[in-house]
């Protein structure tokens, strides 16, 4: 089968086809069902003397069309739909008991969107770029059905190129918003993309920087709703942004108890999160409520872009007392405006939203309400270890704070960056990390000896791994590590002079799994 652009084009490949001594046929979308039959039977026959080697379309044969005969793709056709491309890349994927593999043959350059390749053989449709890096890692374990696949070692390294570098464009966010809302008659709302739509709803969050609703209303001007103040509209661009990632159920529960019940109460609370098996530590309690009244906040541009934002009535006892009254600025449901109405249907599907994602996802965590090999940015790894700020920019690689040390590690270093970060930060074996301090860090330094005497002090170190840059602002969790050994040694800066820098072996709690292991070490 070969996919073509045009009909012009389809026709005169198929007669330069002919010229060679193939035997072919063009069809497109003006051939009747009855021609298209014909072709299709003398395609996959092994006895008609009219028997053909291909069929050349154009728009036709996408889907739909069950011939599991076809052992050849062709790709002449440029696309930069996903549907598309898992479509063509389907017509070769059918099983047949003679049929041992299939070629896919791409003229057009597709292969530059070959990351897309997980996705067809998955049949995943979130386009979620970890999604996309596991099934190349675990690669059968995560395929559907019987199947296997491998991958070697060229095509491994391009493909997780590819993705690195993929961006999610307006054009197919449009698309994929327009296809469920016109499946369901109407405005998708977060939670319901997240359940039936092809992609997850954070992507169109990202993408904006801002809430799901500022994405609805920019694309989609019948989507039906009313415009919300500035403040409804920071309100919601908030829960987005902070907290609707669902990877800490706190505050989303603590949230939707406001709305519900027009107070935070700890023990309320509590019984809340007995329904996701978590538990709710004083700690925790007030970690949440610094996020949720802005305390958390350390940047200006943040404190700026939320300034309207107000959970809570204050009182000068605020800080002190158990149960917190909140003020709630949504009215009574009787006395509510239209307007007022959908912004609290709103803000209650994005927490349900936030919700989902936390059962689907993080909900196995450990006592330090983290997920082992979960990807974590450095801002919510500060909101998930009670942090009283968000300091992810000032944690140049590691900070010691709040009895807790989480180090970062990029395994594959840029070659432009300054020589005195150029860190052998590497794997000795799945249960041993070498990991170098930064410079000018000495063994009688503070924060060796806090590292070194991390049982006496009580001081909690976790180690968060990402391959390369390429990846984005998350890590993966590898879980808490302790340190076996260390030796202060050198690093040479840019002019050759040699500044001490500490190297410590850390043991970590759980031996890293194959696929992972495997994933950033080789």
């Amino acid at each position: 089968m070969i996919f073509c652009s045009s009909v012009k084009e389809a026709e005169i490949l198929s007669s330069k086809f002919n010229e060679k001594g193939l035997r072919t046929l063009a069809l497109s979308g003006s051939d009747s069902d009855a021609d298209r039959q014909e072709a299709m039977d003398r395609l996959v026959s092994d006895s008609r003397v009219d028997v053909l080697d291909y069929i050349l379309t154009v728009n036709i044969f996408n889907e739909g069309v069950d011939l599991p005969e076809i052992n050849q793709v062709i790709m002449l056709r440029p696309t930069q739909s996903a549907i598309v491309f898992i479509q063509q890349l389907g017509r070769g994927l059918r099983k047949k008991d003679d049929k041992e593999f299939v070629v896919i043959l791409d003229f057009i350059g597709n292969y530059a969107n070959n990351f897309l390749i997980p996705i067809a053989l998955s049949g995943d449709r979130t386009y979620n770029k970890d999604n996309m890096r596991k099934y190349l890692m675990e690669g059968s374990s995560v395929i559907p059905g019987c199947s296997t696949i491998h991958f070697d070692e060229i095509s491994r390294k391009t493909i997780f190129s590819a993705i690195d570098k993929s961006t999610t464009p307006l054009k197919f966010l449009k698309e994929k918003y327009f296809n469920l809302r016109d499946r369901l008659g109407r405005m998708p709302t977060a939670d319901e993309f997240y359940r039936h739509g092809e992609i997850d709803p954070i992507l169109f969050i990202d993408y904006k920087k801002a809430s799901y609703y500022r994405f609805v209303r920019a694309v989609d001007k019948d989507c039906g709703l009313e415009e919300f103040s500035e403040k409804q509209n920071q309100t919601l661009d908030f829960i987005c942004t902070q907290i609707a990632n669902g990877k800490r159920p706190h505050e989303l529960l603590m949230l939707q108890e406001l709305l519900e019940e027009g107070s935070v109460d700890p023990e309320r609370t509590r019984t809340r999160m007995q329904a996701y098996n978590t538990a709710l530590r004083d700690e925790d309690y007030k970690s949440a409520l610094g996020i949720l009244d802005k305390t958390f906040l350390n940047t200006q541009a943040d404190k700026g872009k939320y300034s309207l934002v107000s959970f809570f009535e204050k009182s000068e006892d605020f800080r002190d007392k158990q149960v917190r009254r909140c003020a709630c600025y949504l009215r009574r449901l009787s006395r509510m405006s239209r307007s007022e109405m959908q912004f609290r249907d709103a803000a209650a599907d994005l927490i349900h939203y936030g919700l989902s994602r936390y059962s689907d996802t993080y909900s196995d965590t450990d006592e330090d309400n983290l997920v082992i090999y979960q990807k974590y940015s450095r801002r919510d790894v500060c909101r998930i270890l009670n942090w009283e700020k968000d300091d992810s920019s000032t944690i140049y690689g590691y900070r010691i704070k709040y009895g807790t040390c989480p180090i970062f590690v990029t395994y594959e270093k840029k070659d432009d960056i300054s020589e005195t970060t150029k860190y052998e930060d590497q794997f000795i074996d799945p249960q041993v990390f070498s990991w170098m301090t930064r410079s000018r860090v000495s063994l009688d330094s503070t924060e060796s000896q806090e590292i070194i005497h991390h049982d006496e002090n009580g001081l909690k170190i976790y180690l968060f791994i990402k391959k390369s840059d390429g990846e984005g602002t998350d890590f993966y969790y590898m879980g808490r590590v302790k340190p076996i050994a260390w030796q202060e040694t050198t690093i040479a800066d840019k002019n050759g002079r040699l500044l001490p820098i500490m190297n410590f072996r850390m043991r970590l709690a759980h031996t890293v799994r194959n696929d992972i292991y495997d994933y950033l070490t080789k």
